[in-house]
């Protein structure tokens, strides 16, 4: 009959579907043409017929080696619930973003933490785990994709639906006055740290930063991908339109006129846009995870040593770069802090771990000037009995300046170069 039917069905533009995807149904549905009769024959099912083969799936190599070796889905739940008691730890319920410490919505394997515990592998979304609880925030791109990868163990929150919770809120729904909700300060941002503090507070919750270790790693153990070690590269100034120097002095104009000292950049298209530097840390994203600190004077680009090339090396140098490793960015804003710097820091993007880095160094500092005061004034008022001095005096010292970036509103004004090169990529 198919080989009476195909011709008949090409001359009335009728083409069956091609066989490796013909089902039952699109095979015995009857065509209606004037010159043919065709019946539906009857089948029936035997028993001993082979189940259809599932629904094929694509997943990504990394997805496909956990499932081979390591910690089932359940298991990973269980093994994380076991931090919780950890002395150093101590926490009711630990909250898993999908950002890095960069706040990138696309990042690299080694970071993706909530696919990691969750098995949900979505670019958006947000894990959170109490101790016989764990939930899953996502928007509607991803509601199936969600659906078919979560398991039993897991409830699917679908944001922007009515009636469904913040995290925040459905913590404060759930947990007892006085819990303690821990998180990785890095892959926070200050302004999304503040405003969880703040919900949270409402029902008596205590926000954790749990600075040394991310729980999550602590289970994925010697299976978590290694970082990229990917060498950088010079962006050339045919590209660029303009070189290092021009976008430093524009830069720091505009530091100059918001009365701050530095900066802290933090977002990975920033470094690249602002050095003219490219890398291949983060796949399809010309990025290498680093901190750029820019002073008044100089400029500190924080980054993994093994992808500094020597042509990058010298490019660096002959701009007035210095290199540091890439965890040195707390020890850096102290740094800052204790030299009495008024740094310019944008809490949107600027993890919450760098800025309560540089706040604590600021409180220290003014403490330390503080006593050191009242020292003065001690001594002073025991020489001269019956006359008091002040102790504190008003004084010039570190300071946040918070502000938006100032590099995302200066690149996205095209230069001519930029111009003609978004031209050539769409032409390709």
């Amino acid at each position: 009959m198919e080989a009476t039917l195909r011709p008949l069905c090409s001359r009335f533009l009728l083409p069956l579907p091609p066989p490796a995807t013909r089902t039952i149904s699109s095979i015995l549905s009857p065509v209606r043409l004037p010159f043919l009769r065709w019946r539906m024959p009857t089948f029936v099912r035997c028993s001993s017929s082979p189940a259809p083969p599932e629904k094929a799936v694509a997943r990504p190599s990394s997805e496909l080696r956990r499932k081979a070796k390591g910690l089932t889905p359940d298991e990973r739940l269980v093994a994380l619930r076991k931090q919780f008691t950890r002395p150093d730890v101590a926490i009711d319920a630990y909250i898993i973003p999908s950002e890095d410490a960069h706040q990138s919505e696309f990042i690299a394997e080694c970071f993706m933490r909530r696919a990691y515990i969750s098995g949900f592998t979505g670019s958006a979304g947000t894990a959170v785990v109490t101790k016989d609880k764990a939930a899953l925030w996502t928007d509607g791109r991803y509601f199936l994709q969600a659906e078919n990868q979560l398991g039993p163990d897991w409830s699917l929150m679908r944001m922007g639906n009515p009636g469904v919770p913040t995290t925040a809120e459905w913590l404060n729904e759930i947990l007892m006055p006085g819990c303690r909700i821990g998180i990785d300060p890095f892959l926070f941002s200050s302004d999304s740290a503040e405003e969880l503090r703040e919900v949270l507070l409402k029902k008596n919750l205590e926000l954790i930063f749990i600075y040394n270790f991310n729980l999550v790693d602590e289970i994925w153990d010697e299976l978590r991908p290694s970082p990229p070690i990917e060498p950088m590269r010079v962006h050339s100034i045919k590209y660029a339109g303009l070189d290092i120097s021009s976008k430093m002095c524009s830069l720091r104009s505009r530091l100059a006129e918001a009365r701050a000292d530095a900066i802290v950049i933090s977002k990975l298209d920033e470094v690249a846009w602002l050095l003219n530097l490219r890398g291949q840390d983060v796949p399809h994203s010309p990025v290498t995870y680093s901190y750029l600190l820019v002073e008044n004077n100089s400029a500190t680009l924080l980054v993994d040593n093994s992808k500094i090339t020597e042509e990058v090396m010298v490019y660096l140098r002959n701009a007035g770069v210095t290199l540091k490793p890439y965890e040195a960015i707390l020890t850096e804003v102290e740094r800052l802090a204790e030299k009495g710097t008024r740094l310019w820091l944008d809490k949107s993007s600027v993890n919450a771990a760098v800025v309560d880095a540089f706040l604590s160094a600021c409180n220290r500092y003014f403490e330390a000037y503080q006593n050191k005061q009242k020292k003065k004034s001690t001594n002073k008022a025991s020489k001269n009995k019956g006359t008091t001095e002040a102790s504190e005096l008003l004084i010039d010292g570190p300071a946040a300046v918070y502000g938006a970036s100032p590099i995302s509103l200066e690149k996205a004004v095209k230069n001519n170069a930029e111009l003609e090169g978004m031209r050539q990529a769409h032409l390709r």
